[in-house]
């Protein structure tokens, strides 16, 4: 019983951790964008404008598959506590079950 309570408190602690992490990674895809506009209205010729969008659209595509990344980790680590949990319960029951018998 007690071990139940205890796994929902790290996977809460875990998610917001992470909720954290994503919320940093969009801000700097966000600023990125920034970046993106401010080439883009700047006094450079052609081709450096496109040098540098390139660059900064890099950098942006690297984000959003860290962002996926973390996703994948999150929905991994998620089915796992579930599994654990199910086990737990499976547990409880069987020993509530040789408690009475």
């Amino acid at each position: 019983m007690n071990v139940s309570s205890v796994s929902s408190i790290s996977s809460s602690s875990y998610s917001s951790g992470n909720d954290n992490d994503e919320k940093r990674l969009l801000d700097q895809v966000k600023q990125l964008q920034n970046q993106i506009n401010t080439v883009t209205q700047s006094k450079d010729d052609a081709k450096t404008k496109q040098a540098k969008i390139q660059l900064l659209e890099a950098q942006i595509i690297q984000i959003q598959a860290q962002i996926q990344a973390n996703s994948k980790k999150t929905d991994q680590t998620s089915n796992t506590e579930t599994q654990q949990a199910t086990q737990i319960q499976a547990v409880s029951t069987s020993s509530k079950l040789d408690i009475q018998v």
